[in-house]
């Protein structure tokens, strides 16, 4: 067996940016907005995330909060007269 079929499963900072090819920096301010999840194994100092995870989460579709063709209520947006939101 070589070292190109081994799949990491859980790997730190360094190797997940090394993986992501980013610096680790890059990876640490990702972590902090969100767009990588949080650790999975935070132990003292062996901070570990699960790679495949990471993976599904970077493969995935952007997760919104909210509709995008929906206006939020405010004092710019007449409602409709059935009492619904209306699009733009």
């Amino acid at each position: 067996m070589t070292d190109d079929n081994v799949r990491p499963v859980f790997v730190s900072r360094k190797t997940a940016a090394a993986l992501l090819e980013i610096s680790v920096d890059t990876f640490d301010m990702w972590v902090q907005q969100g767009f990588v999840p949080r650790a999975t194994i935070n132990r003292g100092q062996i901070t570990r995330w699960h790679w495949p995870t990471v993976e599904a989460h970077l493969a995935g579709p952007p997760k919104l909060e909210a509709d995008p063709f929906t206006l939020p209520p405010g004092p710019y947006v007449r409602p409709s007269k059935r009492g619904k939101p209306q699009k733009p």
